[in-house]
């Protein structure tokens, strides 16, 4: 990306253009695609509803002939007609079967003719017709090498009879009739059945359907459909399943063991996306003439004038600085012609402050060379903290000398609290801390004259965590100073030192003194709360060393470490550290 930024701005806008183009070519391939594959699934869900519309269509209209036929075969007087040998009773039984038959097909839409014959020779409208006879005798042939045909009906599927002189399409179905008590055989019933009452009108029904409808019967040949060429041909699915060209749908039709099949392009699938892909091209070409006039425009108005920007500058490194009579022009944007504005009117300042700082220049090193001279004279002026340190050891051995042990002792002391602050590492133990802490309060004490009393009280888990150094000592001062040394009475401090269950560390000093005033106590918080700015703010606050404190602990440790205070008039002040609890080896 940095790479990218670094290139000539002309170089990145046809970078951009490019990308747009690849863009939006391939934004609108995705939707082609998607709106293919939309299509896709639609038309599969539209064609699966039309195949159940058409299939329980078909449903209803076998439902109605199963009913009627079988009222047929389990007629008592058609089964005694069956049965019967004498002459004058099959008569008789013979006009009650052509009555039954005669309502039959005069009631039920479908039924074109209906023949019953019988083992014992009796038969009814056996088809004068041959080829009708023909007919029924394969429908007779087929239901005979059944293994179970008992109150089956069997659709024995499309058939083509030549009647009155032409062919004529029918569906042929048949059934055994069987004498229920005692169980026994007695003959078959033929129906013939209309294909137009049987199967739907499919170029009414189907009107906004797409791609060829077929019914099928069970042995494969097409008994109905919108496709007229078709009728009476056997379907090989197989075939139209592995043209990569077609889909093909089917639904099945259990009681006539066939299916209804719709078949449909996919090529005139997508005939209708042919629009939505001329219109893509059509944006695409509109688009593109339109980037490139934008492109113009930005590079007219904004490129350009950049460039000419660019050679005035370096025509202006070139000559003198001081050459006034060049001057910037630019024509383009708004923003181009005040950019070149303000850069002449920078032009004019910068002879403005050269002179000034010329002319300043020499002021500025003679200041320089006097702050150098002042902090040498500060620097005279100091004590070097070793010299003490080396006067303090002649002190303590004239002591050791002269017998003052107690002297002596608080020499030690003192030395060892000027030893710790000026050497080492900035980074201790707390037991390194707290014993030079013990030293300064054996000093206060021999300085008050034993007016207080201290009680220090640390967890051994304590000593060994890593403290900075010198956080103690400017807290015990203030507790001292400020308050015990105004108590009348004799006074107490306590320190004590403890490990929160977090791991954490709170160090709490607390006296019995005089204690502060509300307004003071809300002052030392808010030059608590503010940080490296208290020094700016008022650099003689007498708490400066417990500010300072807490400011070390902040910047070491972490915004959530530092100091707490707590104080009241006469009840004294006790003032937290809160310090994370690390171990290991103290490090600057």
């Amino acid at each position: 990306m940095n790479l990218f930024e670094k290139r000539p701005i002309k170089l990145q806008l046809l970078v951009v253009f490019v990308m747009f183009l690849l863009v939006t070519v391939l934004v609108m391939a995705l939707t082609f695609n998607q709106s293919k594959k939309m299509l896709y699934e639609k038309n599969r869900e539209y064609s699966a509803e039309l195949l159940d519309k058409v299939t329980q269509y078909i449903q209803s209209q076998l439902d109605n002939i199963d009913s009627v036929v079988k009222n047929t075969i389990y007629n008592p007087e058609i089964h005694l007609y069956l049965q019967t040998e004498d002459v004058l009773e099959k008569m008789d039984f013979f006009r009650k079967v052509d009555s039954h038959v005669a309502l039959v097909t005069q009631v039920q839409n479908g039924i074109n003719s209906m023949t019953v014959i019988g083992d014992n020779g009796s038969n009814f409208n056996y088809m004068s017709d041959p080829y009708k006879r023909q007919a029924v005798m394969e429908t007779i042939d087929e239901i005979s090498q059944m293994n179970d045909s008992r109150s089956k009906l069997y659709y024995a599927g499309f058939r083509t009879i030549v009647a009155n002189g032409s062919e004529q399409n029918f569906f042929m179905l048949g059934a055994e009739i069987r004498n229920v008590v005692p169980v026994k055989h007695l003959g078959y019933m033929v129906a013939i059945l209309d294909l137009d009452a049987l199967f739907p009108q499919f170029d009414t029904m189907l009107e906004n359907g797409f791609g060829n409808f077929y019914v099928l019967d069970r042995n494969g040949i097409v008994s109905a459909g919108n496709d007229s060429a078709m009728l009476g041909k056997r379907l090989d699915l197989t075939e139209w399943n592995s043209d990569g060209r077609y889909v093909v749908q089917s639904a099945d039709v259990p009681e006539i063991q066939g299916k209804v099949v719709n078949i449909y392009s996919k090529y005139d699938l997508q005939r209708g996306l042919e629009k939505v892909w001329k219109t893509y091209l059509w944006i695409f070409a509109l688009v593109v003439p339109f980037m490139l006039f934008v492109l113009w425009v930005i590079n007219r108005n904004l490129i350009d004038p950049i460039r000419t920007f660019m050679r005035f500058v370096q025509i202006r490194q070139v000559k003198n600085i001081y050459y006034h009579q060049m001057r910037l022009q630019m024509t383009g944007y708004y923003e181009i012609t005040v950019m070149a504005d303000k850069f002449n009117e920078m032009l004019d300042e910068i002879g403005n402050l050269t002179n000034e700082v010329v002319a300043s220049k020499t002021r500025i090193m003679s200041l320089g060379l006097m702050k150098k001279q002042a902090e040498l004279a500060y620097l005279k002026q100091q004590v070097n903290p070793h010299f003490l340190y080396n006067m303090l050891e002649s002190f303590k051995g004239m002591a050791s000398e002269t017998g003052a042990n107690d002297l002596l002792d608080h020499i030690t002391a003192l030395g060892r609290m000027l030893r710790y602050s000026i050497k080492g590492h900035e980074e201790v133990t707390f037991k390194q801390e707290l014993d030079i802490a013990k030293s300064y309060i054996q000093l206060q004490l021999f300085r008050f004259d034993d007016r207080f009393e201290a009680q220090i009280d640390v967890e051994e888990s304590v000593l060994s965590c890593c403290v900075i150094k010198m956080i103690l000592q400017p807290i015990l001062e203030n507790a001292i100073t400020h308050g015990l040394e105004n108590r009348i009475d004799k006074g107490h401090l306590h320190l004590e030192g403890r490990m929160k269950p977090d791991g954490d560390i709170v160090i709490r000093v607390r006296d019995d003194g005089v204690g502060m005033s509300e307004e003071k106590l809300a002052s030392i918080r808010m030059d608590l709360a503010a940080g490296d700015e208290f020094l700016e703010r008022d650099r003689n606050k007498e708490h400066l060393g417990i500010v300072n404190v807490h400011n070390r602990l902040r910047t070491m440790y972490g915004d959530e470490y530092g100091l707490g205070i707590k104080s009241a008039p006469g009840l004294g002040t006790e003032v937290s550290i809160h310090i994370p609890g690390r171990r290991g080896v103290p490090h600057v």
